[in-house]
């Protein structure tokens, strides 16, 4: 199948390794703004048969292109996606699909009019151990807490602190905190527990008007979840499912590299399976197989998944103050 990248960042590295491991992953191109951009790529992934396209247009009219994965800023997601199920290409996108749930309509309307599978790219629900972690729920009893936690302080903070303003830090890229790492523990916790009934979110938000950190409440009928999440600290980054009967302690929710059942008795049982480092085949192997067998939408990452998670986005963001220049253009719309 005739993959176009789109955007040259480390996550598109880390993808094209993993995606490279499937006989039936084929990467036919690159999409940057700069040609010396797309050569540096694939300085890493020496293959002679790749194109270099440097604009989104030339991806769409290239009729050899069988599906694009979205790697550009946030801002660009729901333009680039629009426009690459227009031409009847199929579209992963990386998370979060779109700035706000406005754009992800878009999205997904572009996608059911031109009959074409468009999913968020989130790829731990994707990994063997979420399998795990779902069948060991039961094991917990009654769940009533979730604490998710992903905080990690960003390489280009310092850059911040000295006066720069990266593009991590902007809302004109339709950045922050709460959408680049939040999203990790908060997709798990929909991905299990289903779209809350309340939402309250607080943080700290830094001049440029996006969020450095914060904390996102969710609450159920019978339990509540807390999102914790930074850019400006560092944390042990350990997630809990707890229920009545024990907990499951999760290492690097992201990943789900290590998975732990413990008791109320204190005995730990060990749930996750050996990591693999190409963590993000599993997600573009589910994509193909999913368009082989030419279903519109992933059972796993499903469409009504991506609005939940987007719709709790928006109502924290709201409530933070966090606002991109995407959201007036959705208005607009």
């Amino acid at each position: 199948m005739n993959f176009v990248i789109v955007g040259t960042n480390f996550i598109s590295d880390t993808l094209l390794s993993a995606a490279n491991t499937l006989p039936a992953f084929n990467l036919y191109g690159v999409c940057s703004r700069k040609q010396s951009s797309g050569e540096a790529f694939l300085s890493n992934h020496p293959n002679t048969n790749v194109e270099i396209f440097t604009s989104i247009e030339q991806v769409c009219q290239n009729p050899h292109v069988d599906a694009v994965y979205i790697a550009a800023p946030n801002s660009l997601h729901k333009q680039y996606a629009v426009m690459c199920l227009e031409a009847g290409k199929h579209v992963l996108g990386e998370k979060p699909s779109a700035a706000n749930s406005q754009e992800l309509d878009a999205i997904l309307t572009a996608a059911k009019a031109n009959k074409r599978l468009y999913m968020e790219a989130m790829m731990t629900t994707h990994l063997p151990n979420f399998s795990r972690l779902k069948n060991a729920l039961s094991k917990i009893g009654k769940p009533r807490k979730f604490i998710g936690q992903y905080s990690q302080y960003s390489s280009r903070y310092d850059k911040y602190k000295n006066g720069e303003r990266p593009n991590t830090f902007l809302p004109d890229f339709a950045n922050g905190a709460l959408l680049d790492l939040g999203v990790y523990p908060l997709y798990i916790l929909i991905a299990l527990w289903g779209a809350p009934q309340r939402v309250s979110a607080s943080g700290v938000l830094l001049d440029t008007g996006v969020d450095g950190a914060g904390d996102v409440l969710l609450n159920y009928d019978d339990k509540q979840a807390v999102i914790s999440y930074s850019k400006i600290s560092q944390g042990d980054n350990i997630t809990e499912i707890q229920g009545e009967r024990g907990r499951l302690r999760i290492h690097a929710v992201s990943q789900l590299k290590h998975i732990e059942f413990v008791a109320n008795n204190g005995e730990v049982e060990v749930i996750s399976d050996k990591f693999d480092e190409h963590f993000m085949k599993y997600e573009v192997a589910h994509f193909m197989q999913t368009i082989n067998a030419q279903k519109l939408e992933s059972d796993v990452n499903t469409h009504q998944l991506a609005r939940d998670v987007m719709n709790v986005l928006d109502t924290a963001r709201k409530q933070l103050g966090v606002v991109y220049p995407n959201d007036n253009s959705a208005t607009a719309d």
